[in-house]
């Protein structure tokens, strides 16, 4: 977004007290019924080796293949629309689905695949199992463990299936120690149970323990056990969290932030999950999350609609994202969880729409919006200050000030003191700090420099510097470099100051924003792309440009070069970096609050961060290189119909039924960007594309093929390893070997009958065409003779005509040779207008053309003459003999009286200019030189012949 309004604000700056910052938004993409999920009641979730996420709902089991969610049911052997309860993956591989009153196992899953290729077996529960719709189970042993009421169930492989006891029996335990038990929790050969009462005890080998817990608040019930891998223990009951240390450390309670009562009817959803980056993230309140790390709870709410519906499951997948299940709304998969953080207005900033973000020395974050300015505290997630007073631009000096912009001028602003001046400085474009204590307001009007070191004078004017200054950048040894429309200018230290750069080789290009590298490299964005200038002082040595294909858009907004050397370039479509080698994009599918970025709204915070303003909040992005990661891209064809009838490779009778494939990626974190390039072997000549996640072939080609998936990620110039799937169809009868022999045995006889007939005719028709043709080429070669001479002849004199004399002098010139000189004479009829107005037109051609007859007459065998134009003829000389003498022997020739019927006294004279050729010489100066001597002999009288120096 560029700033191309005023800024429309209050007219006085006030600073409001301390404000607490809500939680921090956590990006979200949202998987509900228009995802296939037909039941958006999620209650738990687990990842299948192959990647896809399996989720439990009230009506049954639902697992997501990369584009949608498809359900699980008779076609996998399980009762249709039968509500859910958990599922597991047990050490041996087997998938178990626990229902309400049922539960089935599937032995083959690393073969299959794909979910929806499995075969269920129920297992035989004999009236072990009631109807119980939120069960807690745990893999344990090769088996599972299932809470039932008062007691503990165990699914065990017997040999020959699985079996269901009571895990009592199996541990030779009284059945009063395991009742109400609310929390398991499985560590190598220890189970953990959480029960009703606040108890935690571990069952295995050994017998049965607990540890001794301080006292906890009621409600007591431990719904969740997680363990770290240090060994300690942690459980959470409605409200406090419980920490276990290995021996002899005592456990300790606290009470979980913001977590009151919305979960007194949902104890058994609550839950707690370990991110890969080694934090502890449970729920509270409000739809919120808490999360765990470095012994400090901080609040997280998740991004889109405003819900107080609980959470029912969390669970963190191999990419380190986090799915959420929310109760009545879906499955949510966030988007660069512990990566990005967002904040906004529902967080307590100003606005949404984040201008610039500077950080003070040693202070907070300030934060410019289209509503005010608010001051962070980063540590304790805290908005310290709110000026309600909209503005664009803000830097901090060393002094306790900020400055900024505002309608009226630019204010300066002491934070401690409230001390406050304002400067009629307007349409400012960039507030910049300096060196030590400069700071410069660069604006439409020109320069001004300010010391921030004395409250006591105004920021003045630069002189030199009055033009519009869109941007500067101040690199390490004091030069301002600044962009006044399309040049780019330098000011050093000592107040010198060069034009480096007036044009672009593009151009289009505008500059915006200017960045150093180093001390011999700058970066410039703008619209068109992104220019790396390397340059010695004021002299530019190199420019490399880099355009859309690579930057990711045409316009760019945001420009940053981090202490690392990668480039960041932000625009409408996202952020894009560059480490030197690729680029890389950076979207909202990566956990940015918004695709459309700011004007110069980019920061590197201390610790190598980034604070990103967006059109929609403010993006934190924690850990850069974790987003700049590549995940391996993971393609899978997740059905084939043909026709109404799923396909799965098998050789089929020819149909023309349509073949339809679905295919998507198990790398959710770039699904929303990733393309696919597909080909059918037999029926595409080469690799087509498409952004969807299906292609649908109007019939499939008899034979055997194969259909080629890759995935690619264009914002990451990434590809996937090409998968396969076969394709199979018999040929049909018409086509099958001994039909086309017999086919082809009759089309030869009747080939050859007809052959045979049609050879005569031919051979009849050819006598025929051979006597037409060569009467009408001997006819054809008559024209042509006529009209090759009279397309070179004049028609008047029968010499030749202009073209044709012009071809040959060049023809003699390229063949020119030192030993036989070259001449060219241009030849006049002296006073031919008397002629023509004295005696007629028809007087005037007989003249020409008696001229003609002497020449063809005299000239020899290697000489050549042509009419030039009017009277005007020119004469090629070749031969020993002086080209003077020759033309005036020619000449001679020329000069004779009119016809006897004509006047006497009246004589026929012409004038000559000649040149030789020179060595190398072009006709065009050769002519040139002629014809120089042919006005020299009408100067000098006409009647003679002249020859050019």
């Amino acid at each position: 977004m560029l700033r191309v309004a005023p800024i429309l604000c209050a007219a006085f700056l006030t600073i409001t007290a301390t404000l607490p910052l809500q939680a921090q938004t956590i990006a979200t993409t949202l998987h509900d019924a228009s995802s296939g999920l037909t039941n958006t009641s999620v209650l738990s979730a687990i990842q299948l080796p192959a990647g896809q996420i399996l989720a439990t709902t009230q009506e049954g089991f639902f697992f997501f293949d990369g584009r949608q969610f498809l359900p699980l049911g008779p076609a996998q052997g399980l009762p249709p629309g039968a509500p859910g309860a958990a599922a597991a993956l047990t050490s041996r591989g087997d998938l178990i689905l626990v229902y309400a009153d049922m539960i089935y196992v599937a032995h083959d899953l690393a073969t299959a695949g794909s979910p929806d290729r499995l075969h269920f077996v129920r297992v035989d529960t004999g009236d072990l199992l009631s109807h119980d719709s939120y069960r807690k189970i745990e893999p344990w042993r090769d088996g599972l463990v299932i809470t039932e009421h008062d007691h503990l169930l165990f699914v065990h492989p017997d040999g020959t299936g699985e079996r269901i006891d009571r895990l009592a029996t199996i541990l030779s335990l009284k059945e009063d120690f395991l009742r109400d038990v609310s929390a398991l929790h499985a560590d190598g050969d220890t189970l953990w149970i959480g029960t009703g009462d606040g108890h935690l005890c571990a069952l295995g080998k050994q017998p049965p323990h607990c540890p001794s817990l301080p006292p906890l608040a009621a409600p007591r019930r431990m719904e969740a056990i997680v363990q770290d891998h240090h060994g300690t223990l942690y459980a959470r009951t409605l409200h406090e969290f419980v920490t276990v240390p290995p021996a002899p450390t005592p456990a300790t309670v606290e009470k979980i932030p913001h977590a009151e009562g919305q979960y007194e009817n949902y104890q058994h959803f609550l839950t707690m999950s370990w991110s890969p980056a080694g934090k502890l993230v449970t729920q509270t309140d409000d739809g919120q999350l808490a999360v765990l790390a470095g012994g400090e709870w901080k609040i997280r709410s998740l991004d889109g609609e405003q819900s107080t519906s609980p959470l029912s499951t969390l669970l963190f997948d191999r990419q380190g994202a986090l799915w959420i299940g929310r109760m009545g709304f879906g499955l949510a998969r966030t988007r660069g969880f512990a990566v990005f953080e967002t904040f906004g207005r529902r967080n307590g900033l100003a606005g949404d729409v984040i201008w610039q973000v500077i950080r003070q020395p040693g202070g907070p974050l300030w934060i410019t919006t289209d509503t005010g300015i608010s001051a962070l505290d980063t540590h304790s997630d805290t908005v310290l200050r709110t000026i309600p007073h909209a503005a664009f631009f803000i830097a901090a000096d060393h002094h306790g000030c900020i400055w900024h912009d505002g309608p009226d001028g630019v204010s300066r602003h002491d934070l401690l003191t409230d001390w406050q001046r304002d400067y009629p400085i307007k349409r400012i474009n960039q507030i910049l700090p300096g060196l030590a204590d400069d700071l410069w307001l660069l604006s439409d009007q020109g320069a001004w420099l300010a010391d921030t070191a004395r409250r006591d004078q105004p920021p003045a004017q630069v002189p030199g510097l009055s033009g519009s200054y869109s941007t500067g950048f101040i690199d390490a040894a004091g030069t301002l470099w600044l962009l006044e429309g399309r040049h780019l200018l330098a000011r050093h230290r000592d107040g010198s100051q060069a034009v480096v750069l007036r044009t672009w080789p593009l151009p289009t290009f505008v500059p915006y924003l200017i960045k150093a590298r180093n001390d011999h490299q700058l970066w410039i964005a703008g619209h068109g792309g992104l220019y790396r200038l390397t340059h010695a002082g004021d002299r530019v040595t190199s420019l490399k440009f880099y355009g859309p294909t690579e930057t990711g858009n045409n316009t760019l907004y945001n420009l940053l070069i981090d202490r690392r050397n990668r480039v960041w370039t932000g625009s409408s479509h996202g952020l894009s970096v560059f480490d030197g080698q690729r680029w890389t994009t950076i979207t909202e599918a990566d956990g940015l609050a918004s695709n459309d970025l700011d004007q110069d709204s980019l920061l590197e915070d201390a610790d190598g961060s980034l604070w990103i303003g967006t059109s929609r909040g403010l993006s934190h992005l924690v850990q850069p290189d974790d987003a700049l990661r590549d995940m391996p891209l993971q393609p899978v064809i997740t059905a084939m119909t043909l026709g109404e009838h799923p396909y799965h490779g098998e050789k089929v009778r020819y149909s023309r039924a349509p073949l339809h494939v679905t295919f998507g990626t198990l790398d959710y974190r770039d699904a929303p960007r990733i393309h696919f390039r597909y080909r059918l072997e037999g029926a595409d000549d080469g690799w087509n594309e498409t952004g969807d996640g299906s292609v649908r072939y109007p019939s499939m080609p008899p034979g055997t093929h194969r259909f080629l998936l890759m995935a690619y990620d264009p914002g990451r110039n990434q590809h996937s390893a090409i998968i396969s799937a076969r394709v199979e169809m018999a040929y049909p009868w018409w086509e099958r070997w001994p039909v086309l022999l017999l086919a082809t045995l009759f089309f030869l006889l009747a080939g050859y009958m007809v052959w045979r007939i049609r050879v005569g005719l031919l051979i009849k028709q050819r006598r025929k065409l051979q006597e037409i043709v060569h009467r009408q080429t001997e006819e054809i070669r008559s024209a042509h003779q006529a009209l090759i001479r009279q397309a070179r002849l004049d028609s008047l004199t029968g010499l030749l005509n202009r073209g044709a004399i012009q071809t040959h002098l060049q023809a003699c010139l390229a063949e020119q040779s030192a030993e036989v000189p070259l001449a060219a004479g241009l030849v006049d009829v002296d006073h031919f207008k008397q002629i023509n107005d004295g005696w007629g037109h028809l007087a005037g051609d007989e003249v020409l053309t008696e001229i003609g007859r002497i020449l063809r007459r005299e000239l020899r065998p290697e000489e050549a003459a042509g009419r030039y134009g009017g009277e005007e003829f020119l004469v090629v000389l070749t031969g020993q003999e002086p080209a003077g003498d020759r033309m005036r022997t020619l000449c001679r020739f020329l000069n004779w009286p009119l016809s006897p019927d004509r006047p006497s006294g009246q004589h026929v004279t012409v004038s000559a200019g000649v040149a030789e050729a020179r060595p190398g010489e072009t006709w065009q100066s050769l002519i040139g030189r002629a014809d120089k001597a042919l006005y020299r002999a009408k100067a000098e009288g006409r009647d003679r012949v002249i020859e050019a120096p």
